[in-house]
């Protein structure tokens, strides 16, 4: 580990990508030290199985509390707070970590809860979406100068059958032609990619400093997907909507799947210039030399 890398970390939230980060690092023979911070007024959250007998401090505490969470990173030296929230409802939040983390004085890095496709332009653009959410805070980062690394990284494999609707159908359903490339990455992968830079790279590095990293594990289309999963298509009615277990879900998987069409889940979409460029789509996997990326077809049993 390199001796200017990251020394202590704070990952924010216990849940699917949070889990698998946590994992990530504490594999490393010399890992920085690390807390996981959860909500207070959450139910009492516990590590899976293969965690559990690992000493790492799992903090309840009050999001909304920012001196708390001042003293909290104060008192571990935290130098990168990771968040991993969940999106829309950890956005508010967001707000309130990085003023804490600025106050702290220690925290030379903030990873904003990204986890998808490229935001970058969408606030400038006046995007009132989920990627013009996700801007607005990175630029709120800048405008209080504290630093921040954005990890794009498609879908996750595990939102892969359930933005098809899988999760409620035998069949994958898709809107429009469903021939664009989008981008997605297994969570094992993600997690390992975050422990190795920030453990193999200074974090004042123009690597990480304020830089926006875009990982692929594999471009597919949704037909593809459907062929990979060996399930049958049901396109969507213009104006419909991709069955869900709820009206919000519904309407999150219809956003995503109406972006797909436009080829906007492309980690090669730039929403500055509105254009897609494949040269983009994984030009940060180069910073995990070796490695191996996993692909859907090596996860998925055909029935």
């Amino acid at each position: 580990m390199s001796t200017t890398s990251a020394k202590s970390i704070a990952i924010i939230g216990a849940g699917t990508i949070g889990t698998h980060i946590l994992r990530a690092f504490l594999a490393l023979p010399n890992h920085p030290k690390i807390v996981v911070l959860t909500r207070s007024n959450s139910k009492p959250k516990t590590l899976p199985d293969d965690l559990a007998l690992v000493s790492v401090p799992v903090l309840p505490i009050d999001y909304t509390d920012v001196s708390a969470l001042t003293t909290l990173f104060k008192e571990h030296a935290v130098d990168v707070v990771i968040c991993t929230l969940p999106f829309p409802a950890g956005q508010k939040t967001q707000f309130t970590l990085a003023a804490a983390a600025k106050a702290a004085g220690s925290v030379k890095i903030f990873v904003p809860s990204e986890w998808s496709s490229p935001t970058e332009g969408a606030h400038g653009r006046g995007e009132k979406n989920l990627w013009g959410l996700k801007d607005e805070f990175s630029e709120h980062l800048k405008s209080i100068e504290l630093p921040s690394t954005r990890f794009y990284t498609g879908l996750f494999f595990g939102a892969v059958p359930w933005i098809g609707a899988l999760d409620v159908s035998d069949d994958f359903h898709i809107i429009g032609k469903g021939d664009k490339v989008l981008s997605v990455t297994s969570e094992t992968d993600i997690g390992g990619f975050v422990a190795h830079v920030f453990t193999n790279y200074p974090l004042t590095s123009p690597k990480l400093f304020n830089n926006s990293l875009r990982i692929e594990g594999q471009s597919v289309t949704l037909t593809e997907i459907a062929e990979i999963y060996g399930k049958r298509i049901t396109y969507v009615p213009e104006g419909g909507k991709i069955p869900a277990r709820s009206a919000e879900e519904a309407y999150v998987k219809t956003v995503l799947q109406t972006a797909a069409e436009d080829g906007q889940l492309s980690n090669g979409w730039d929403r500055k210039s509105w254009t897609y460029s494949p040269g983009l789509a994984a030009n940060a996997n180069k910073l995990w030399p070796g490695h191996v990326w996993r692909t859907l077809e090596s996860t998925v049993e055909k029935k």
